[in-house]
């Protein structure tokens, strides 16, 4: 793994935090349903997304498969997307849009915009493993393949 990745992480798991602070107090705003979502989102990261991404492949590399790195990078990465722009539709023009509740609003379309770009970035780097990892194991077996003798030739030896 990339030695730039973990702060990386660290970087998303205190986004996460933030956003659940944000979406904690925009809770009892008319965007509610969105502003849960969001909550959820930043639970789903810094629960779940990040702990798995940053320790499973240390900790426990049986069950980080190469697949699923990618598909919770991708999970977690559509999670936000989906959520700062629902909330960036819904909110009023900033000039319109008084109140601390909504500025908390604006705040966390931002962070989660930063947040679907840092996942972006981290996904981009997992997917680009698994195509070199697929490589590599191709490359691999075909090495072995020419070192070892046709059956052939393996069974007359025994035989003889």
């Amino acid at each position: 793994m990339l030695s730039w990745v973990y702060p990386i992480r660290i970087v998303q798991a205190l986004f996460a935090l933030v956003t659940i602070g944000l979406a904690s107090y925009g809770a009892t705003t008319p965007f509610n349903n969105v502003v849960y979502f969001m909550l959820f989102t930043g639970c789903w990261t810094t629960a779940i997304a990040v702990p798995y991404l940053g320790l499973a492949p240390l900790w426990l590399p049986r069950i980080s498969h190469e697949f699923v790195i990618p598909a919770m990078e991708l999970i977690t990465m559509a999670l936000w997307l989906s959520g700062w722009i629902a909330i960036a539709a819904l909110i009023p023009h900033p000039s319109a849009c008084n109140g601390a509740y909504c500025e908390a609003l604006q705040a966390q379309i931002v962070i989660a915009a930063i947040e679907w770009v840092l996942f972006l970035l981290t996904n981009v780097f997992a997917l680009l493993d698994v195509r070199n990892s697929r490589s590599n194991r191709h490359t691999n077996a075909r090495e072995m393949e020419q070192d070892q003798p046709p059956v052939s030739q393996v069974d007359a030896a025994e035989s003889a």
